[in-house]
């Protein structure tokens, strides 16, 4: 927390890290002032782009939903065209963490060059995607898919 009384995230450090069994892409651990935060990324790293999706979970996180894993499914099927993202909460069902999380993740993502930034969240993701948006110029576009509303701003 600042001095002023708002939430911060800031990314101290990248590091490898191993994705669950049969999870493609690269593992890697945003370190940040507030703890680890998983991640998987997807790109080809023969293409470069400024565009990324980040895909954010329900309520539980992990890396399987929704849709017995839809996202992890379009992230490869679309990493020659751009970038994408997925974040494990580190405090699933928190929707002010989950925000910098996602926040993390587009920190992340500006410091590689990625300027066109999309959120992707679905259910409780689709709360944290609508209110993660606003809060950086680098976000373009929210696709929120069944998303509740509650904590949404």
């Amino acid at each position: 927390m600042t001095p002023d009384g708002e939430l911060s995230i800031h990314i101290e450090d990248v590091a490898p890290w191993k994705p669950p069994d049969g999870q493609p892409g690269r593992g890697m651990l945003l370190r940040t002032n507030r703890g680890d935060i998983q991640a998987v990324i997807h790109n080809d790293k023969s293409s470069k782009t400024s565009k990324a999706v980040i895909w954010v979970y329900g309520a539980r996180g992990g890396f399987v939903g929704p849709g017995n894993g839809l996202y992890t499914e379009l992230a490869e099927e679309m990493k020659s065209q751009f970038t994408s993202l997925r974040l494990d909460y580190r405090f699933p069902n928190d929707i002010p963490e989950c925000v910098m999380d996602t926040l993390a993740g587009v920190s992340f993502l500006k410091a590689t060059d990625h300027s066109e930034i999309v959120l992707v969240g679905h259910s409780f993701g689709g709360a944290v995607v609508i209110s993660a948006a606003p809060l950086s110029d680098e976000v373009k576009a929210v696709v929120a898919l069944s998303s509740q509303t509650y904590g949404a701003s």
